[in-house]
């Protein structure tokens, strides 16, 4: 996948929790906080994505959610 480099305003405050984690050992660079944080953003995208078609399909086949059964 091609990669593009990009640049952003953040709040100090942003960057110092950045920092911290990377201090941490949770993250190797600034780069690899903010690639997690977008990866998790589109993971809840298609989990909620995903989530919708299960319901459909379900109630196209008769069944009930679980709010309605409990």
């Amino acid at each position: 996948m091609a990669t593009k480099t990009i640049s952003f305003r953040a709040t100090e405050e942003q960057v110092e929790m950045i920092e911290r984690n990377m201090e941490k050992g949770n993250y190797t660079s600034k780069g690899e906080f903010l690639r997690t944080l977008l990866r998790n953003v589109e993971e809840k995208k298609l989990s909620e994505k995903a989530k919708k078609k299960i319901r459909k399909s379900r109630m196209e086949e008769g069944g009930k959610e679980i709010n309605e059964i409990l």
